[in-house]
């Protein structure tokens, strides 16, 4: 598969930030679907999880697609490290390029790349995007959670966040729609060039599974009834409009299609 991805005018370059491993424990709830989506899963049930971020090249723009779990181990994914700036070197591409970096949500393992070790803002050059219903979810909790001080609060004390409040137009290219069930403020990036669409999804399917079963718990939904309408509802714009997808936590290079299947949705890797 190709790390880059034309849609129309625009391009697409895969970045992956590295995978990890979950627990065993959701095979109980996944295990049907072993032989549909096999790289899901390690020899022992566990979620085998990927962390793809995405630069789209369009407009005159490049547009970071969410930022990783960050320059050190992250130990809810077996201490895995982010290999986030191995992936920009080997596209070509130096943090310095980026003009935007557009944060789908609120998670540490999304927002970890935002902030460098030292302190200093990853993407020198970038405004950063975010829901404002995210900031209010995670800055304004009782105990602040470690992660908010290290990856958050950093970009809003160096004046660089913008908080968004429905939908947003990006670009001429690119507009935030909100996506949420997730967590409060989700969003997702919708992509038009040259009669071509796209959808950076987030974590609205945060397995293959649920593009095939929209309506399936996933837990770690902040809400999960409205998790279940947003699936269903993204599922259906997506086959309306013929649009491809792509989630962070899908094999790299993370895109590919919804198909239908015996009746069943499908999503094929490209």
């Amino acid at each position: 598969m190709s790390d880059r991805l034309s849609i129309g005018e625009a391009e697409i370059v895969s970045v992956p930030d590295g995978a990890g491993v979950l627990p065993a424990g959701f095979e109980g709830q996944w295990g049907d679907y072993r032989e549909t989506y096999p790289d899901m899963f390690r020899p022992d049930g566990s979620w085998h999880i990927h962390n793809g971020c995405h630069v789209v090249i369009a407009d005159g723009r490049k547009v970071l697609v969410d930022t990783g779990m960050g320059p050190w181990p992250y130990k809810r994914y077996g201490s895995v490290e982010g290999e986030l700036e191995a992936s920009f070197a080997a596209a070509g591409m130096t943090f310095a390029d980026i003009d935007t970096v557009f944060l789908t949500h609120g998670h540490p393992d999304h927002v970890g790349w935002n902030v460098l070790d030292s302190g200093e803002l990853t993407f020198p050059n970038a405004r950063y995007l975010l829901h404002e219903a995210d900031w209010q979810e995670f800055t304004g909790r009782e105990k602040t959670p470690n992660f908010v001080h290290r990856s958050l609060h950093p970009v809003m004390k160096a004046g660089r966040f913008d908080l968004l409040d429905g939908e947003t137009t990006v670009s001429d290219s690119l507009t935030a729609i909100e996506t949420p069930g997730h967590t409060p403020g989700h969003m997702s990036l919708l992509l038009y060039s040259g009669g071509e669409g796209f959808i950076f999804a987030g974590d609205v399917f945060s397995t293959p599974v649920y593009v095939t079963d929209p309506d399936l718990d996933f837990e770690s939904d902040y809400d999960m009834e409205r998790g279940k309408r947003t699936r269903n509802a993204v599922l259906q714009r997506i086959e309306d409009e013929g649009l491809l997808v792509s989630a962070p936590h899908f094999k790299d290079p993370g895109w590919g299609a919804v198909v239908r299947v015996e009746g069943k949705r499908i999503f094929r890797a490209l």
